[in-house]
């Protein structure tokens, strides 16, 4: 096999392995409200932190169409395109896109200050599409959006940020990869 195959080989599980990863963790949910606090970021960050920011991106979408089509992998057990048009689809399309932010940062560094930065800023993007949305579809305007949609998430979603970045790490050393 060369070594471009094995390359590919090895980037195809990964991504099988992040997919896998977020359909378990992601179910995993406590309602608190319209969104439930979830482990599905835990997931997102993890395939940003193992991945290079296309398969990072190709992973969570590959999850997506999972529960498109059926299988309960969202959060509280849900699953089919409705939930891609709901409340909180705003956040799922932008999984993929934290994905690939966090992976950019975490390919061009390996400084731990600057790769939280990019767990923060991966944050930011899935807030702001996933309120908008949200906004849109509840008719809520936008500082009870926040409240109910981002406030409470900040320190979880980032300490699920960190621990991804760690479990990366453990996993990469472990693998030698």
């Amino acid at each position: 096999m060369s070594a471009a195959s094995g390359t590919k080989v090895k980037n195809i599980a990964l991504a099988g392995l992040c997919t896998a990863f977020m359909a378990v963790v992601a179910p995993l949910s406590i309602p608190i409200g319209p969104i439930s606090l979830t482990l599905s970021v835990l997931g997102v960050f993890f395939a940003g932190a193992m991945l290079s920011p296309g398969w990072a991106a190709a992973s969570i979408l590959a999850y997506i169409c999972i529960g498109a089509v059926g299988l309960p992998v969202f959060a509280n057990m849900a699953a089919g395109v409705q939930v891609l048009t709901g409340m909180t689809a705003g956040f799922l399309w932008a999984y993929p896109l934290m994905a690939a932010l966090l992976a950019a940062v975490c390919r061009r560094t390996q400084r731990m200050p600057l790769r939280l930065a990019g767990v923060l800023a991966g944050q930011l993007v899935c807030y702001a599409l996933g309120t908008v949305w949200f906004m849109f579809v509840s008719g809520m305007g936008l500082w009870a959006s926040l409240s109910v949609c981002v406030l409470p998430f900040i320190l979880p979603d980032f300490l699920k940020g960190l621990g991804a970045l760690a479990l990366a790490g453990a996993i990469r050393r472990r693998l030698k990869l």
